[in-house]
C-alpha cells in the first residue's frame, strides 16, 4: 500500500523522512509487549538521542527552548512514530501522522532514569 497522499503533503519538506518511511509503512504493529533493545530519537532528521538495552549511549545538547519539527522514533533500526509540530493558537502541539505504536503497548525501557553507559 503506498503512502497516503496527506501524508506525503505534510512530509513534503522532508523527503529523508519519506524515504524512511516508505518500507515500514506496510508493516503491522509491534506485537503486544515488545521489549526494544535499542530506541533511537531523531529530531528533524538529526539523531538525537538513543538507548541501547536500558543504557543512554547517545544524546545531543540542544537549547531549552529548542522545539523540533519532525521528530521520529525508532526501534530496534525501523520507524515506528512519525510527528510533526503543529502550532494551534501559538501553542505546539504534536501530530502523529504515522505510528507502529498505537494499537499494542509494548515494554519501553524507563527513558527517564537510565544510566549512562560507561565507555
Amino acid at each position: 500500500m503506498p503512502i497516503p497522499q496527506e501524508i506525503l503533503k505534510k512530509l513534503e519538506k522532508y523527503p529523508a523522512a519519506i524515504d524512511s518511511l516508505k518500507p515500514v509503512y506496510d508493516k503491522p504493529s509491534l506485537p503486544e509487549g515488545y521489549e526494544p533493545k535499542i530506541v533511537d530519537i531523531y529530531c528533524d532528521m538529526k539523531h538525537g538521542i538513543q538507548w541501547v538495552q536500558g543504557y543512554l549511549t547517545h544524546q545531543i545538547e540542544v537549547p531549552k527552548d529548542y522545539e523540533a519539527d519532525i521528530i521520529e522514533w525508532a526501534i530496534d533500526g525501523e520507524i515506528v512514530a512519525i510527528m510533526l509540530k503543529v502550532l494551534i493558537e501559538n501553542e505546539t502541539v504534536y501530530d502523529t501522522i504515522f505510528s507502529r505504536l498505537e494499537e499494542n503497548v509494548i515494554k519501553m525501557p524507563d527513558l527517564n532514569n537510565s544510566p549512562k553507559k560507561e565507555g
